[in-house]
């Protein structure tokens, strides 16, 4: 009998979660411009997969004989100071910005819900204390704390992971602190209590599962903010060092010439406004099909 009566009950729970990512994907795709977004999105995600096979040059193939060669059908954006195709190197660059992006916003993620659930489904003391210094981290700019962080360290990939991870962890936990209160008082979590369940159990099996869209809102847009960190670090010496082809260390090494050469500049340029964009437009759509008061 006790069989008979758990399945139906696993059975509703999952044809639950199945209509309410079908009615999300729903809402999704009648927003063109969230569609728009996680097609470009798609786009440049299988650009870095298969960054080897779609770049027709080396990323770090030097060629003397065509320096600073203008757009055309050989090279179709050109080529930098040392001969270098750039169409190649912005290629390559979308797997370095799309790692750091992902990698790093994990890392960040990850620290900023623990902390976020404990401050929130604890309050009191625990909760001042984890706010509080939450607030100091908050009251720096970003791009600031960043920098902070990554003069601290050898400048390179690792530096530039650590300091966007640590800068993203106060957006998180506010968010994550916020959504745990609103359910941390409901009827099922205190029924998990009464039953004598830890404190971590309740956290992991029951605040975090009905409190993920925001976390994943959060998450889909703090990746475009990822990616602008990441360039501006490399683009200022603290990230990403050539002759790795990212797109913020091609920038910077391109300041010198963009009066003249302008082509240099673009490429990469208009590669960061696209990933951006297409993680922005994905991210503002996705809230909207998740907010639940939209859904009347």
């Amino acid at each position: 009998m006790a069989t008979m009566t758990e399945t139906p009950t696993l059975d509703m729970m999952t044809d639950v979660r199945r209509s309410q990512l079908a009615e999300t994907w729903k809402r999704l795709r009648k927003n063109k411009l969230a569609l728009a977004g996680l097609i470009l999105l798609l786009f440049l995600v299988l650009v870095a997969i298969f960054a080897d096979l779609i770049a027709p040059y080396p990323f770090d193939k030097q060629n003397y004989d065509a320096v600073l060669q203008k757009p055309s059908w050989e090279h179709l954006m050109g080529t930098d100071e040392y001969g270098r195709d750039i169409l190649s190197r912005v290629i390559h660059g979308s797997r370095i910005s799309l790692r750091v992006g992902f990698i790093s916003l994990t890392a960040g993620a990850l620290v900023g819900c623990i902390l976020g659930a404990i401050a929130g489904y604890f309050g009191g003391r625990t909760d001042n204390l984890i706010m509080r210094a939450n607030d100091i981290l908050n009251g720096i700019p970003r791009i600031v704390l960043a920098i902070a962080i990554a003069s601290a360290f050898k400048p390179g990939l690792t530096s530039a992971l650590v300091a966007i991870a640590v800068s993203s962890v106060p957006n998180f936990a506010r968010v994550v602190r916020a959504a745990t209160m609103t359910v941390r008082d409901q009827e099922y979590v205190e029924a998990s209590r009464s039953l004598g369940a830890s404190h971590a159990r309740i956290i992991v099996s029951h605040i975090f599962p009905n409190i993920l869209a925001p976390i994943i809102v959060q998450a889909t847009l703090g990746i475009g903010t990822a990616i602008l960190l990441c360039a501006s670090l490399s683009f200022l010496g603290l990230g990403v060092q050539p002759p790795i082809p990212e797109w913020g260390a091609m920038l910077s090494s391109a300041r010198s010439f963009m009066r003249d050469y302008p082509y240099m500049v673009i490429a990469p340029g208009l590669a960061i406004m696209l990933t951006v964009l297409a993680l922005n437009l994905f991210g503002d759509g996705l809230r909207d099909a998740l907010d639940p008061k939209l859904k009347k």
